[in-house]
């Protein structure tokens, strides 16, 4: 089981200990008092609350990868693994007759 979750709080995703539930108060990795809400949090308009900078760093941290320099640029993820596609067989087509004189 993980350590932490994301709670949209604030304006922005904070890390929280797993532990807490709905009503319980406690402190994100950046240290902001918060009260885990009852409700649901509201959405964001574009799909995800940015993330919280300082709580990225420290949930990095603590499962051992690699902190990201900020501002963020693309191609700053880890390496993935190339996908190579398997050859594949030939499709077999159906032989063909050879038209004989009659």
């Amino acid at each position: 089981m993980p350590d932490f979750r994301w709670l949209p709080y604030e304006g922005s995703r904070h890390a929280i200990p797993y532990a807490l539930v709905p009503r319980d108060e406690g402190l994100t990795l950046c240290g902001v008092e918060v009260r885990v809400p009852h409700e649901p949090p509201p959405r964001s308009p574009d799909g995800c609350w940015p993330t919280c900078r300082a709580c990225d760093v420290e949930w990095r941290k603590s499962e051992g990868i690699r902190v990201f320099p900020w501002p963020r640029e693309t191609g700053d993820s880890e390496p993935t693994t190339v996908r190579r596609r398997l050859p594949t067989a030939p499709i077999p087509t159906a032989p063909t007759r050879k038209a004989t004189a009659r």
